[in-house]
């Protein structure tokens, strides 16, 4: 409290969280209470293995790519894959177009870790 008797203001603000999700108007064929969104799972490329023949088990000359996957990740907005596929240029990526309830979609959409995905210079 303050010589003149009014409390004092704090000096910090705090920042808004940041959101991803934006409202858009939805297509005909998208259910009540829904939104069409985009899965993203991005695959990291971890290591080649030499494939077994099933028949004898031994080792073959052809090779298997292992890859472990990340995600999933989500976005309504064609731009954002652009951000994303810079974010991640040596993962493969594929995407899924969906439907979800719209409260879910804004807490999958919104999460920090989805919002990093999409947000540029981050990576």
């Amino acid at each position: 409290m303050s010589k003149t008797g009014l409390a004092e203001a704090p000096k910090e603000t705090t920042s808004a969280p940041k959101t991803m999700y934006v409202e858009m108007e939805q297509d005909e064929g998208v259910a009540r209470g829904h939104v069409r969104v985009t899965e993203v799972i991005a695959y990291d490329f971890v290591k080649n293995e030499p494939i077994r023949d099933e028949l004898t088990g031994k080792l073959t000359d052809r090779m298997r790519k292992i890859e472990k996957s990340r995600g999933p990740y989500f976005y309504q907005d064609g731009e954002d894959f652009v951000t994303f596929k810079e974010n991640n240029p040596k993962s493969r990526i594929e995407t899924f177009g969906i439907q979800m309830l719209k409260s879910t979609a804004i807490k999958f959409i919104n999460r920090p870790e989805n919002i990093e995905q999409f947000t540029k210079g981050d990576k």
